[in-house]
């Protein structure tokens, strides 16, 4: 309780001040989508922004520099996927790595006998369940420009924050009752392997393919489809929509 206590009377000195001006032209800059969102949601916006730039520990990686259009950047598009919630800054997360361009990750792979081998990959991104999320610049840039490709990093790691809320990405965050659970194993399970048969059998398909790794990563995804191109997805499946909606509380179709 004291806790949360001393956190709120926090945000409320961070709050006191208004955003900054120039703030306000960088995220207008880097984040498009703001240009879909009602005055109420811009202001909710801005004021996540200022508490999530304040809150977290930023570090660059193999010599990048953090700048304050870093930070507004990356804040801006997180919090886009927070405003359909009553109050939620990720308050779990505490630090954020930022590499320039991609970065190569060490991996420790299982194939389909039990055989484990470690080795390499280029990453654009990654997030730990109780630890950093990690990111990359370019990435990030090109993810606040494009706002209708389907594809923005941010939106994607931090889809893998709220799915590890429980300790575990599994694909399924943390939902309200038993109803919203058994609505979304029913749907996600059911569009998931859709989406596997689809490329098993050569066809081209709405969500991309990456998706298809596993649940965790289909969750992902489709997060990053749901705030990016909302009317295709909902044209795709009224039913994954709907869920996705659902989770996230805000309806982005009727605002692009």
């Amino acid at each position: 309780m004291i806790f949360t206590w001393l956190r709120n009377r926090r945000r409320r000195k961070i709050l006191a001040s208004p955003i900054p001006d120039h703030w306000k032209t960088i995220l207008e800059q880097n984040v498009a989508q703001l240009d879909h969102l009602t005055a109420q949601q811009k202001t909710l916006l801005f004021q996540r922004v200022q508490i999530f730039v304040k809150e977290k520990y930023w570090e660059g990686c193999n010599g990048f520099e953090i700048t304050e259009e870093v930070k507004l950047t990356i804040a801006g598009q997180a919090c886009l996927i927070t405003l359909g919630f009553a109050n939620d800054c990720f308050d779990r997360l505490k630090t954020i790595l930022v590499y320039p361009d991609a970065y190569v990750a060490k991996e420790t792979l299982i194939d389909s006998i039990g055989v484990m081998t470690e080795g390499t990959s280029f990453r654009l991104g990654e997030s730990w369940g109780s630890g950093p999320i990690v990111l990359s610049w370019e990435s990030i840039y090109e993810g606040g420009q494009v706002p209708d490709d389907g594809r923005n990093v941010v939106i994607h790691e931090f889809a893998h924050y709220y799915d590890a809320l429980d300790r575990q990405f599994s694909g399924t965050p943390p939902l309200h009752d038993s109803e919203q659970y058994e609505q979304w194993t029913r749907v996600m399970t059911a569009e998931y392997e859709s989406l596997v048969s689809q490329l098993q059998h050569g066809r081209k398909t709405f969500i991309d393919p990456y998706g298809a790794t596993n649940p965790a990563e289909f969750f992902a995804v489709c997060t990053e489809h749901f705030f990016e191109q909302p009317r295709q997805m909902r044209e795709y499946s009224v039913d994954l929509y709907e869920t996705m909606k659902l989770f996230y509380q805000q309806d982005p179709a009727q605002a692009v």
